[in-house]
């Protein structure tokens, strides 16, 4: 196998034994901790703001910023509502449950990215030179601010969700 084969495959096969360690755990509800989610959207945004400090993006890079926070935002919305909400019925507590609809979604979404990356040529990894190609660059812009969208948007449908669901 050579070495560019290795690199398709690989975080591929990892992304796979992912997801299914997470299908197995699908089943149980786990607790909904509102300070918890939190943590997701202010880790992800405080790479965004040293990312861009360290490399502004250039007029199309921050199109494509925008359009990736688009685009995640309605990922991260489509996930949220596809997760189970309920309270317990002894606790109260309100209990969040992975659908499999929404492992599925993202699982998609993997696989989408890494077929239209491969399909396009491009290489996120650096050239002979030690400079990231354009194409890589503006590919990488996109999926940082898709990150963004998504786990924002996924963590504030999560949240008002919560708030809805009925006591008792």
């Amino acid at each position: 196998m050579d070495q560019s084969s290795l690199q398709t495959w690989l975080p591929l096969l990892v992304i796979g034994i992912v997801f299914a360690l997470r299908f197995r755990s699908l089943k149980r509800p786990v607790p909904f901790r509102p300070l918890r989610m939190l943590i997701a959207p202010v880790l992800v945004m405080a790479v965004f703001a040293l990312l861009v400090l360290s490399m502004p993006p250039s007029g199309t890079g921050w199109l494509l910023i925008l359009v990736g926070i688009a685009i995640g935002a309605i990922v991260g919305w489509k996930r949220g509502d596809l997760m189970h909400l309920e309270r317990d019925a002894t606790s109260g507590e309100v209990m969040v449950r992975q659908s499999p609809a929404a492992l599925l979604f993202i699982l998609v979404i993997i696989f989408a990215r890494r077929s239209l990356a491969a399909g396009l040529g491009i290489d996120a990894n650096a050239d002979a030179a030690g400079h990231m190609s354009s194409a890589a660059v503006l590919l990488t812009d996109g999926m940082l601010g898709f990150a963004l969208g998504m786990v924002v948007a996924l963590r504030w449908t999560l949240w008002q969700r919560a708030k809805a669901v009925p006591h008792g």
